[in-house]
């Protein structure tokens, strides 16, 4: 059983680092946790001078956001992340180790999770859960993302595998891992997202009725311990991060808490602000059911699995199906109250119910010689799981494009070799590209090391480059405040004042689009032509060069004529980014 462990352990651990590999930079919802990582790496915890030092370098002071976020995620990860930066941070970007690190601690949660199926209900479901889990799309997707969502769900897949049967374990042993379970679960709620408390109510709900655990022996005191450890550790770490004891320089308070002791809670701030004042409203709302028809379905990937694997599993496997179903499906029912919904609110289930599916598909599996229809349905689970893997590739294929801002300060670094650096120059980076992958991480060294030429100049260049993030309004429209702007990276070529040059550009996802005979399909289409280039001061240097996708993507090699008779189903991949140079 070793072997086979370990074998679907590096299927995780495999699938989750190709996703990073091919997607490597990040989006403004990773921001907090990343920018955060990156600031602890870099600048430590300090102990003299304390608030200067936060407020002088930690981008959270600078960009808190709408609510605090916490930093014991950050700290953990700049702890496991700063050894193997030591070793090969010269050869790659830290960013791409410090989420390679992340996206390790979840599959080291997915194989826990694999390991304990494989002990509770055999071999075969283990293999069909590991299977059904990498060939979906989200989680592996954003298995290294820094949401989060990703550090609760880490914590919330490793107490579930402490709540699936124990085969051999004594009655004490068994009471053992389910306190241990209550315990992590308590623990994520309070530190990292509150809404595993409803998670956390169900499950200790079914372990009281099915009389596996004790309210007053069990149940009380491992929520008691981990709610204590929780809080004790993020009001330590974050009220140091937040400075909440400074009314000067905090951004953020805790109602009553701070006021009356100077600490802060991000979670429960957070919670009050999102579900009690229902400000995450002004996000946008959802219908009440939006989870159940919309993002489960998404995050599950396989239609399959729910419309054969899931009936099959409450078929051959009633007590087991509703044990696994009845605390997930009633933490998604209970919150499906509040109007503002996203999928990665319940993400936090995806691994209870991939494994009724693989509980359907195993059971269908091991009767597939029994008789012709078994068979099929067999081959069909089997075919359908191949499938959802292509799918995934598909979209994470496509997703790698919405990162433009990343892709921009990348080729920005290349952009210095060539052009060099003139003592102290200032490159203007806009809210887009901030928001598409901009990051520190991204603004101190290239994604990947440069040839040694190029490392040579890009050393003599970066030390005379300072980043600019202004996003007032009337500062961005006054001619005056251009005039100190050396280099802009901006996706609104019209905003920027003065006359300047076109030295680089980024293409990005646009969408999809019919195309009928004789339209032209824009692959990396150029955005600004040369006579509004004209009209806005910019002199067009170059252009998109064509790479080995563009005519897959326009017209298949041919299938679009051949086969299609001039009908095309073709993205729109389109220029989104440009940096430009100030011309002297």
């Amino acid at each position: 059983m070793a072997i086979l462990d370990i074998f679907l352990g590096l299927l995780h651990v495999t699938v989750i680092v190709l996703h990073l590999l091919v997607a490597p930079y990040t989006k403004v919802e990773e921001s907090f946790n990343l920018q955060a990582t990156h600031d602890i790496l870099r600048y430590g915890i300090s102990t003299t001078n304390v608030t200067a030092s936060l407020v002088q370098d930690y981008d959270h002071f600078e960009f808190p956001g709408v609510v605090p976020r916490t930093f014991v995620g950050p700290v953990v990860l700049a702890g496991l992340s700063k050894p193997i930066i030591d070793l090969f941070g010269d050869f790659i970007n830290d960013q791409v180790i410090v989420r390679g690190v992340l996206g390790l601690l979840t599959a080291l949660s997915l194989i826990l999770y694999t390991r304990a199926i494989r002990r509770a209900y055999g071999r075969t479901t283990a293999v069909f859960y590991t299977l059904l889990q990498i060939s979906q799309f989200h989680l592996p997707y954003y298995a290294s993302r820094p949401l989060p969502n990703t550090f609760a769900l880490i914590l919330s897949t490793t107490a579930l595998s402490f709540l699936l049967p124990r085969p051999g374990f004594t009655p004490k042993q068994r009471r053992g891992t389910y306190k241990l379970g209550i315990y992590i679960l308590t623990f994520t709620a309070v530190v990292f997202r509150s809404e595993l408390a409803i998670l956390l109510f169900f499950v200790v709900l079914q372990l009281l009725l099915t009389r596996r655990v004790s309210l007053f022996r069990d149940v009380i005191p491992a929520g008691i311990a981990g709610g204590s450890v929780g809080l004790a550790i993020t009001l330590t770490v974050d009220s140091y991060f937040w400075q909440s004891h400074n009314p000067e320089v905090r951004h953020f308070t805790t109602p009553f808490l701070t006021e009356k002791t100077g600490l802060i809670w991000p979670e429960l701030s957070g919670f009050l602000y999102n579900a009690i004042e229902n400000k995450s409203s002004e996000w946008g709302v959802s219908v009440w059911h939006y989870y159940f028809s919309s993002s489960l379905p998404k995050l599950l990937l396989n239609p399959s699995v729910l419309l054969v694997s899931l009936p099959f599993c409450l078929y051959g496997f009633s007590q087991t199906a509703k044990e696994l179903l009845i605390p997930a499906l009633g933490y998604v029912a209970v919150y499906s109250y509040l109007p503002h919904k996203e999928w990665r609110f319940v993400v936090y289930i995806i691994p209870a119910l991939t494994l009724c599916g693989a509980l359907g598909n195993a059971w269908i599996w091991n009767r597939r010689t029994k008789n012709a229809i078994y068979a099929l349905l067999a081959m069909g689970t089997c075919g359908s799981i191949v499938l959802a893997a292509l799918g995934g590739m598909g979209m994470m294929l496509i997703s790698s494009w919405n990162y433009p801002g990343g892709d921009a300060v990348t080729k920005l670094h290349h952009v210095f070799t060539k052009e060099g650096v003139s003592g102290v120059e200032t490159v203007h980076l806009d809210t887009f590209v901030c928001m598409t992958g901009a990051t520190r991480f991204l603004q101190e060294r290239p994604l990947i090391s440069l040839s040694a030429t190029e490392n040579d100049k890009w050393n003599t260049a970066i030390k005379g480059v300072v980043f600019d993030k202004t996003e007032n309004e009337d500062d961005l429209l006054s001619a005056k405040f251009w005039e100190d702007i050396d280099w802009a990276v901006t996706s609104d070529v019209s905003r920027v004042i003065g006359k300047w040059r076109i030295v680089d550009s980024v293409v990005g996802w646009k969408g999809v689009k019919i195309y009928k005979p004789g339209e032209v399909v824009h692959v990396g289409a150029i955005g600004i032509g040369e006579k509004e280039a004209e009209e806005l001061g910019l002199v067009k240097e170059m252009e998109p060069s064509t790479v080995w996708w563009k005519r897959a993507l326009e017209d298949g090699y041919g299938l679009r004529e051949n086969i299609f008779k001039g009908y095309w189903v073709g993205v729109r991949i389109e220029e989104m980014v440009w940096i430009l140079k100030k011309e002297t």
